[in-house]
């Protein structure tokens, strides 16, 4: 059988992985680019998913998120050593990719064109999981801004209520409630998508508060 570790060894580990983290956070603030890279590269996967699911397309995904990178370059003064650095930067990259898309929806507005990612139509498969994109991506437009961020940062990228009140300016107990009727929102809107989808609910549940 494998014995897990002693807390004392798990504590010790957090610690060094911290000091690690900001060490880097010092070197990259003086300017080493390479202390930066090494930063925010595990976190690259995560940016990408929720800038994805927050634009709705991989364009404006890819635009967001190297806009957030330059965002979390310019603000790492601001971050607080100790706290969730994932928490930090997947918190600029929903506001960065939700600003695009509003500054892409107004531009097809204009030019009266339909939003990036509409095609043709394709087959029935295609189809489908477009319209459930949207229906998805309209759901979470429909939330107010904050709780729209809040829910991401609980579902996309799985952070804890704790982390997620640090990123968004909020107390944790304000977090839960907002995850609550966030997640109470999808669920209304989404009904007949999740209702369909057992392995759906079984992530709703495991994330509810």
């Amino acid at each position: 059988m494998v014995r897990p570790f002693p807390a004392e060894t798990r504590v010790v580990k957090v610690d060094a992985d911290a000091s690690a983290e900001a060490r880097l956070v010092r070197r990259a603030i003086d300017g080493d680019g390479r202390a930066f890279a090494t930063l925010v590269e595990p976190h690259l996967d995560l940016l990408y998913r929720i800038a994805g699911r927050a634009a709705g397309s991989a364009a404006l995904a890819e635009d967001a998120v190297q806009e957030a990178l330059e965002i979390v370059h310019l603000r790492l003064s601001r971050y607080t050593p100790g706290t969730s650095f994932r928490a930090f930067v997947a918190a600029i990259a929903v506001r960065r990719a939700r600003t695009l898309l509003r500054a892409e929806l107004r531009r097809s507005r204009r030019e009266g064109a339909t939003p990036d990612g509409a095609g043709p139509a394709t087959p029935a498969e295609l189809y489908a999981a477009e319209e459930t994109a949207r229906r998805i991506r309209a759901a979470l437009a429909a939330m107010p801004e904050k709780r729209q961020r809040i829910v991401m940062l609980r579902l996309d990228a799985g952070l804890g209520y704790a982390d997620i009140a640090a990123a968004v300016g909020t107390t944790e107990g304000s977090a839960r409630v907002l995850v609550h009727h966030a997640l109470r929102d999808l669920h209304e809107k989404l009904r007949d998508l999740i209702d369909g989808d057992a392995s759906a609910v079984g992530r709703t549940k495991r994330l509810e508060p």
